[in-house]
């Protein structure tokens, strides 16, 4: 099973073009100063099968963060089952790869994209795409994205809902409204 804690259509500002993004619950990492620490308990949120999961991605492109979706149990066949349905995948993970083996290598060698390494505050750096520290890499094993697709956009997407979630990066909205960073 996978343990999701939320599921959006139609994003822009978790990598390249219109996707859907995928937050699974439970991270045993916990990263200092990590963006989702509302996420590290594994307690049961939206329990799927690979299969029924991937019939909710409606885009051709999906991202998938967490969480640590390393750490659930069938994230290697619901990947295999979004390449089955040629998705592009963009993986999200506090590991550093050279620290991967097992199912959890053959997942990320799987997607198309890994943003990896955990969030390492002392390297923080908001300038970044899609990384929020130095320490961090964005590596690509198919032809699917480039290098160019993982440079900055020139425009932003916003989410507001309990905060605001500006190009992937959350704030209260009273932090946003005094330039808090």
């Amino acid at each position: 099973m996978l343990n999701v804690h939320r599921l959006f259509h139609g994003s822009k500002i978790y990598g390249p073009g219109n996707r859907d993004v995928i937050w699974f619950k439970g991270c045993t990492l916990r990263c200092k100063g990590c963006i989702n620490p509302e996420l590290w308990s594994s307690e049961p949120e939206s329990l799927y099968e690979p299969a029924k999961l991937a019939d909710e991605v409606v885009s051709k492109e999906v991202t998938l963060l967490g969480g640590e979706p390393l750490q659930q149990g069938e994230i290697f066949e619901f990947v295999s089952e979004l390449k089955r349905r040629d998705v592009g995948i963009i993986l999200f993970t506090g590991y550093n790869l050279s620290e991967l083996e097992g199912d959890k290598l053959k997942t990320a060698r799987l997607c198309d994209c890994v943003i990896s390494g955990p969030f390492d505050p002392s390297q923080r750096d908001d300038s970044l795409y899609l990384m929020g520290s130095r320490n961090q890499r964005i590596d690509l094993f198919t032809d699917r994205y480039t290098a160019k697709d993982f440079q900055k956009p020139s425009s932003y997407e916003a989410i507001i809902g309990d905060g605001i979630e500006l190009h992937g990066r959350s704030k209260t909205l009273v932090e946003e409204l005094l330039g808090i960073h």
